[in-house]
C-alpha cells in the first residue's frame, strides 16, 4: 500500500511539473523536474516520500514500524509529509466521512497558487490508472527491485520506477471497495471543473462513493488548514528538511517521526 500511495502521488507531481500529456520513453533522455521527482521517492531516509519517511510518519497514525497501511492512513501520511515538501508546493486534502467540502479545500489552497489515480486494497495492492466499461486496468507493483541510488551525475537509473509488464485487467465487482481516490488540481479553475463534472456526472448516481458540499458542515468539528509541526529536540523529532536527514548514515536505525 505504501508503494501504491508513492505511485498515485508520483502521478500527481508529473501533471504538476510535467504536464497530462508527458509520457516516459525508455532510454531517453528525460527534463531535470522529471529527475527530481525521482528523486523525492528513493529509498533513502533524505527522501521527502521515501517509504522510510513514510513509515515513520505512519507511527503517528497509529502504525508501528513494519504494520500494514490501509488508503486512509497512506493518504493521512502523504498529506503530512507534503507539508515539508517546499518544491513540490501541494496541499493535500483528504476528506472526512467521504463528504469533499469546497469551501474547506478552497481555504487550504489559499496561500498556494484532475484525477491522479485510485489507490486500492485488495486484490491486490495495486494502482488503477484507467478502465474499459466494466473493466479496470491497473499496475500491481509487487515486484521486488534492485536498490537504486542517485548517478554521481545527479540523475536516477529510471529503469525499476515504470512498470515494464503489461497492466493488467479485472472486473469493476472484484473492486475491494476500501480505496483511495486521488485527484489533482493544478488552479482553482482545475478545481472547479471538476467540481462541475462530479455534480454533473457522480451525484446523481444513488450509490456514489463520496460526497461533494459546497460548505463545512455544521455539527463537524471546525476546519483547521494543516500546519507544518514544530520540530522539538525529544529524540523522537521529524527532521524537517532534507539537508538535516543527509547528516544521517543510512544504515542507521529509524528515527521515529512524531508531529
Amino acid at each position: 500500500m505504501l508503494r501504491c500511495g508513492q505511485m498515485m502521488l508520483a502521478q500527481a507531481l508529473i501533471c504538476r511539473h510535467l504536464g497530462r500529456d508527458w509520457s516516459w520513453e525508455k532510454q531517453k533522455e528525460q527534463p531535470k523536474e522529471y529527475q527530481r521527482i525521482l528523486q523525492c521517492f528513493l529509498d533513502r531516509k533524505d527522501c521527502c516520500y521515501s517509504i522510510h519517511q513514510m513509515a515513520q510518519m505512519g507511527v503517528g497514525e497509529g502504525k508501528s514500524i513494519g504494520e500494514w497501511f490501509g488508503p486512509n492512513t497512506v493518504a493521512q501520511v502523504l498529506k503530512k509529509l507534503a507539508l515539508f515538501d517546499e518544491w513540490n508546493s501541494l496541499a493535500v486534502y483528504v476528506s472526512m466521512d467521504n463528504t469533499v467540502v469546497i469551501e474547506d479545500i478552497k481555504k487550504m489552497c489559499r496561500v498556494l497558487p484532475l484525477s491522479a489515480d485510485t489507490a486500492g486494497d485488495r486484490p491486490p495492492d495495486s494502482l488503477t490508472a484507467s478502465n474499459q466499461g466494466d473493466e479496470l486496468i491497473f499496475l500491481d507493483p509487487h515486484t521486488t527491485q534492485t536498490f537504486v541510488d542517485t548517478e554521481e551525475n545527479g540523475t536516477v537509473n529510471d529503469q525499476t520506477f515504470h512498470c515494464l509488464q503489461s497492466p493488467q485487467r479485472m472486473n469493476i465487482l472484484n473492486l475491494d471497495p476500501s480505496v483511495a481516490l486521488g485527484f489533482f488540481c493544478k488552479e482553482e479553475k482545475d478545481f472547479d471543473n471538476w467540481c462541475s463534472l462530479v455534480q454533473k456526472e457522480i451525484l446523481k448516481e444513488n450509490l456514489r462513493m463520496f460526497e461533494l458540499v459546497q460548505k463545512h458542515p455544521s455539527h463537524w468539528p471546525p476546519f483547521v488548514p494543516p500546519a507544518k509541526p514544530e520540530v522539538t529536540t525529544t529524540g523522537a523529532e521529524f527532521i524537517d528538511s532534507t539537508e538535516q536527514l543527509e547528516e544521517f548514515d543510512l544504515e542507521e536505525d529509524f528515527e521515529i517521526l512524531s508531529v
